[in-house]
């Protein structure tokens, strides 16, 4: 006994119809898309800027460490005050110097205190802790500084 499974007709394919809207459809998704990755391609040097901002600053931080440091052993007078004056002037090195400056940062220097309560005063008198803020592209750093 024969079975037939489906009909076999000459008429086979899509129709204008099914095209039309497949390629609609297809082309809202692909505008979305195209959308979508764009904005993401467009700011994705962003977050490498700012790893490369972060590492910059941490350099510029730890040559100003090894400054301080050298300055704690050579320094006769006021090691602290010497090492404000080399941040201050940071990119300008003296000359004859043979340690080389930082780089290019901006930087905020002051001497402060801690009163009572644990707040950070600015202080002209004692002249015992220096806050140093660097800021090199979209990263800061601060640090204290002791005698």
């Amino acid at each position: 006994m024969k079975t037939k499974s489906w009909p076999i007709t000459k008429n086979q394919g899509f129709t204008l119809l099914e095209v039309v809207i497949t390629l609609i459809v297809g082309s809202v998704l692909g505008a979305i898309l195209v959308q979508f990755m764009g904005t993401s391609m467009k700011n994705s040097f962003e977050p490498v800027i700012m790893v490369e901002n972060g590492f910059g600053v941490n350099e510029i931080m730890e040559k100003m460490n090894s400054d301080y440091k050298r300055l704690l052993l050579t320094s006769t007078v006021n090691p602290l005050a010497d090492f404000k004056d080399d941040v201050d002037n940071g990119m300008i090195p003296p000359p004859n110097d043979p340690y080389p400056y930082f780089g290019e940062y901006t930087s905020t220097t002051e001497y402060i205190v801690f009163n009572i309560s644990g707040d950070e005063v600015p202080d002209a008198t004692e002249l015992r802790i220096l806050k140093v803020i660097i800021t090199h592209g979209n990263q800061s750093v601060t640090a204290l500084f002791t005698r």
